[in-house]
Order: C-alpha cells, then structure tokens, then sequence
C-alpha cells in the first residue's frame, strides 16, 4: 500500500475512533465534551487523529509476527498513546 493511501486510511480510523469517544461522552456519560475534564481528553484525542500514522505504522511492523488477536488490538493502542509517542521520537531526534 502507498503512503497517500496508508495516511487517508489511518485518517479514517483516527476519525472513526474520535466519533466513537465523543458517542460515548455524549450518550453514555451524558456530558459536553467541551466541559472541564473531557476538554483534556478531547484535544488529545484530536491530536491522536494526525499523529496515527507514524505510531500505527511502527507499531504494525512491531506486532505483524503475533498472536492476530494482539496485532489486531495494535490500532486501538497505536491510537491511545500515538501523541506520546511522537512526542518521544522527536525528542529522541
């Protein structure tokens, strides 16, 4: 896969799981996603989105010999910690 096409899809699922988190805040919590505590998580969130891709990228290669259960929850946590994650790299660099 190309890396326009890669980039376009990590995009998707960044969005796919941005959609999921503000669901979850707004008809299960019951609470704006722009009120106090949930502002931190939003804006992290809405980093995570375009710092995917370098995280998910690494993160695939890491995890493509184990067990199709692990590599497929790679994703999830390439998302979760992907800001982190740039943010160590670039200092590293």
């Amino acid at each position: 896969m190309n890396k326009k096409a890669t980039y376009s899809l990590n995009i998707l699922v960044g969005i796919f799981f941005f959609i999921f988190y503000i669901t979850i805040v707004n008809a299960i919590l019951n609470q704006d996603i722009l009120s106090f505590p949930f502002i931190i998580l939003t804006i992290y969130f809405f980093i995570s989105i375009f710092t995917l891709t370098p995280a998910s990228t690494e993160l695939g290669e890491k995890t493509k010999d184990w067990n199709a259960i692990i590599a497929s929850y790679s994703m999830i946590v390439a998302y979760l910690i992907s800001p982190i994650w740039v943010l160590i790299k670039s200092f590293k660099n």
